[in-house]
């Protein structure tokens, strides 16, 4: 898509190398995360002595091609009839910018691209994996964010934001890991949005508790990034299911489906609304991607009702605290001129979610689900927010 300036992309990915939560991994941990190959010649990561399946491949050879589900996702086609069809697959090799961030930045001038958040891909289902070991939790994301530090940069060439992962589960650990990756020039972070597990038991992210790493995020200036990951959420489903084993990449049913789809996105940001951490810390910057957008108008509007009936439970009007504190990067495949009612255009970000399968392969095409907007908009959604 043509455009006269260069995007700024909110959601591009980077798929992780083979050694990247090995590589500064405790030696007393080399058997809490390590590779195996079976006799199929398959290899797999054993995590915590099972099997980690979040991805069906964690090597990432062959990879899928960039947006070879565009037709699905358009509602062209579905997963169902064409199964065969819609997924296409090529060797990493032949990708270099998948894994290494000069060919990215290369790649990137390509497409037109400014600068991008660019987040890790298996990395997003560890917190849930290792939620009832916090300091295995912690260890792997240390190793992790100084494999991304050292392999690609947390500003590279002021264009390349490579998100450093963090969890709350030991907000002392956390403040720690925040300050590490700002001193190394750190503009964005990713958080799951979800409860906390720390040693106590599950806590919301807006507990005070966790008020020493709000009151740095905000300190810095740092932008949170609450990206789609593994939130647990499939407990609550399997009440309903009976299914309550964690399979992201197996059919759990349309009913997990539909009934989880953005509930941790929509909780964590109620929470940080109506339990006061944005009131606290009221100049935190926070975004949600890859999450949609389709929740907003329910819980702006649930915040309207619920602020009316009983104004003297909000530490402050949610809306208006929602509007200063949060920014959306919506799905390209949804109707974006409505969620301006429910949000400012200035709070809308695109993203691409490059090179994924499901998102779009040339990330300027975001463009050409503003057709409604003026071109003044279109550029702030593009570039300027």
């Amino acid at each position: 898509m043509p455009l006269d300036y260069r995007m700024y992309d909110a959601d591009n990915h980077l798929y992780e190398a083979a050694d990247a939560f090995t590589r500064h991994l405790p030696d007393h941990r080399r058997h809490d995360f390590y590779w195996t190959t079976d006799d199929r010649g398959h290899r797999h990561v054993i995590l915590a002595g099972k099997v980690f399946d979040y991805l069906p491949n964690p090597t990432f050879d062959p990879i899928a091609v960039a947006g070879c589900l565009l037709d699905v996702f358009k509602g062209e086609k579905s997963m169902l009839e064409h199964k065969n069809s819609v997924y296409q697959f090529e060797p990493l090799a032949d990708r270099p910018e998948y894994q290494q961030r000069e060919p990215r930045v290369a790649r990137m001038d390509e497409q037109g691209v400014e600068a991008s958040l660019v987040f890790p891909t298996m990395v997003s289902g560890i917190e849930e994996a290792t939620g009832d070991d916090v300091d295995l939790t912690m260890d792997l994301l240390w190793s992790f964010n100084r494999w991304l530090e050292e392999d690609w940069g947390f500003a590279y060439q002021d264009r390349l934001f490579a998100t450093p992962v963090i969890s709350l589960a030991d907000v002392d650990e956390s403040v720690r890991m925040l300050e590490w990756a700002l001193e190394r020039g750190c503009r964005a972070i990713m958080v799951r949005p979800s409860p906390v597990p720390p040693r106590t038991g599950m806590r919301s992210p807006a507990d005070p508790m966790f008020d020493p790493f709000w009151a740095r995020c905000q300190e810095a200036q740092v932008l949170v990034c609450g990206h789609l990951s593994a939130t647990g959420y499939h407990r609550y489903s399997g009440d309903w299911t009976g299914v309550y084993e964690f399979a992201p990449h197996r059919p759990q049913g349309p009913f997990a489906s539909i009934a989880t789809h953005a509930r941790a996105t929509m909780d964590f940001f109620t929470a940080m609304v109506v339990q006061g951490a944005v009131t606290r810390y009221p100049r935190l910057r926070l975004l949600s991607v890859e999450n949609g957008s389709d929740w907003v108008h329910w819980i702006v509007e649930r915040f309207k009702v619920e602020y009316q009936r009983y104004p003297g439970s909000f530490p402050e009007e949610p809306v208006g605290a929602f509007e200063r504190c949060v920014w959306v990067v919506p799905y390209w495949e949804e109707p974006i001129k409505d969620l301006t009612t429910y949000v400012p255009v200035e709070r809308i970000l695109a993203g691409s979610d490059f090179p994924h399968s499901d998102g779009l392969p040339e990330p300027t095409q975001f463009a050409k689900a503003l057709d409604e907007f003026s071109d003044t908009d279109v550029r702030r959604i593009m570039r300027d927010n």
